[in-house]
């Protein structure tokens, strides 16, 4: 498998591929959205000049049927991160050695403000879980 940059155009469309793959396998009852917004972009990502990415999708009766570009208010599931901080998380495998690690750098990372999840994570499908580990697999 070959690296892309994270958050890159590459990456969001394996992102995107990804997602129908793993809504299938989560089933036909599956209804959620998810946000995503990365602040303090480098500058060679940052296509609309503000200094974010952002991504959302819409899952409606087991499909995708929406993902685009841009920050939505309504997502189920929101992250809001610094770039820089969450990167090391995008390459990061969770296996049942680094979730505690894992866990810890993420509160600390809210404490200090670096990013901010809103919503019921218990929403999202255990047929996701692999999909991290597969990004984290082809990130750079």
């Amino acid at each position: 498998m070959s690296k892309v940059e994270f958050a890159s155009r590459e990456w969001l469309a394996a992102l995107r591929s990804m997602l129908d793959r793993y809504t299938a396998l989560a089933g036909p009852d599956t209804t959620l959205s998810i946000c995503e917004v990365f602040t303090g972009v480098p500058p060679h990502l940052d296509a609309g000049g503000d200094g974010r990415i952002a991504w959302h999708c819409r899952i409606e009766g087991g499909k995708v049927t929406v993902f685009a570009d841009g920050e939505i208010d309504d997502a189920d599931i929101k992250t809001v991160a610094d770039y820089h901080f969450i990167l090391p998380f995008a390459r990061m495998k969770l296996e049942p050695g680094t979730t505690d690690e894992y866990q810890r750098q993420q509160a600390e990372g809210a404490r200090l403000g670096k990013v901010k999840h809103e919503g019921d994570r218990s929403k999202v499908p255990p047929a996701f879980y692999g999909m991290h580990n597969e990004l984290a697999e082809m990130t750079a």
